[in-house]
């Protein structure tokens, strides 16, 4: 009677776990559907298009993790249905659907100049890259997941006209999705290439843009006896993130093999050029400031006085730290250029107008320095 009993229980468990597959299979359908359809409506037109993508990312994640989910707990041995074979169909249609759409968005991004800043491209980049790996990934998973179903089944010769069906469903399709994935990453590649040096310039000129608004306020500052201290911290404050914002587009520019082979234009020499007289002008406020400081020790305030100092290096740095990058930048893709011959007189012009600039706005830089140290020892004596 026992044994009896525990027989029942045994097969009722089986079924259960033999309905709740074939219900597991059909919610993978479900949730795949609204994936998809939220990948076709996806469209850079839309405003918040560049942060939703990585909304779209985690919701493949997501879905990878259900498709694993199911897959561990297929029950052995396992009586496939034709409902199952159902949902096996539409789950390789369903990730050849959205390998599809992911092609799409990769595209569409060429119309996309609200995503062209630099920090957003890289950002959007990396995104379109990971969702193109992941839908190739939910493939894989998705034919893994078949395999296990149709090996672990133990009524194929009842089915086997329809698992064959299924089976050359699946193998279209994965070659399929896998063309789809690889055109993606292709397209992305090809679009970083030729949108390199768009970039590239439009970060420039806002760092020009910030550079300029930073050489204003220096030459429009007159220091005073007793608030020199927190003008000048203001200035380098403001200079420090402008230092950042320069190492970072140094940094970037030096990482990217695409700058390898890029063509530097007029607009990308002339912005150089204009960069140097920037630093030149920020060189010759330092020499202002550091004479005026000079003059109202006197009649300063021993704190006021050491802090404006300090103040007054922490800013000559950033300045100078901002002025060697920028020469390493232009020299880096100067050297690495493949126009050279045809810029050859361009570029002269760009060097020699560089190199009067920087080599004036270093020597107003060390002057003030060296007056800023003597003066400082003076009154530590």
């Amino acid at each position: 009677m026992i044994r009896k009993s525990l027989m029942i229980m045994l097969f009722l468990l089986w079924q259960s776990a033999h309905a709740s597959t074939t219900t597991d299979l059909q919610g993978l359908v479900t949730q795949g559907e609204t994936l998809n359809g939220e990948l076709a409506a996806f469209s850079f037109a839309q405003e918040g298009s560049c942060s939703e993508l990585g909304t779209l990312n985690t919701s493949v994640k997501e879905y990878i993790a259900s498709i694993q989910m199911v897959y561990t707990h297929i029950p052995s041995p396992y009586s496939v249905t034709v409902d199952d074979l159902d949902s096996l169909d539409s789950l390789a249609a369903l990730a050849l659907q959205m390998a599809q759409n992911s092609f799409r968005i990769s595209t569409g991004l060429q119309t996309s100049g609200s995503c062209y800043e630099r920090s957003n491209f890289e950002l959007l980049t990396a995104a379109m890259l990971r969702l193109s790996d992941d839908i190739g990934t939910m493939a894989d998973r998705i034919l893994e997941m078949a395999d296990r179903i149709l090996v672990m089944a133990d009524n194929i010769g009842i089915m086997a006209d329809r698992i064959l069906i299924t089976q050359q469903l699946q193998n279209a399709n994965v070659r399929l999705t896998q063309e789809s994935v690889l055109q993606t990453q292709n397209n992305m590649i090809a679009l970083s290439d030729a949108l390199m040096p768009e970039i590239y310039d439009a970060t420039l000129a806002d760092l020009i843009t910030k550079s300029q608004a930073l050489a204003d306020a220096m030459a429009a500052t007159t220091l005073s006896e007793t608030t020199m201290d927190v003008q000048l911290q203001q200035l380098e404050v403001n200079a420090s993130r402008l230092m950042i914002s320069t190492k970072n587009l140094y940094e970037w520019a030096a990482k990217n093999n695409q700058l390898a082979v890029m063509e530097p234009s007029d607009d990308t020499l002339t912005m150089f050029g204009d960069l140097s007289q920037i630093h030149q002008g920020m060189g010759d406020s330092l020499q202002t400031f550091a004479a005026a400081i000079e003059s109202l020790s006197d009649q300063t305030d021993s704190a006021v006085l050491k802090a404006a100092i300090a103040n007054m290096l922490k800013l000559s740095y950033d300045v100078g730290t901002m002025s060697n990058r920028i020469m390493e930048m232009s020299d880096k893709i100067i050297v690495m250029a493949d126009n050279i011959g045809i810029m050859t007189d361009r570029i002269r012009q760009t060097q020699e107008l560089q190199q009067g600039s920087f080599e004036t706005m270093f020597h107003s830089m060390f002057s003030a320095q060296s007056a800023m140290i003597t003066l400082f020892q003076s009154m530590n004596p």
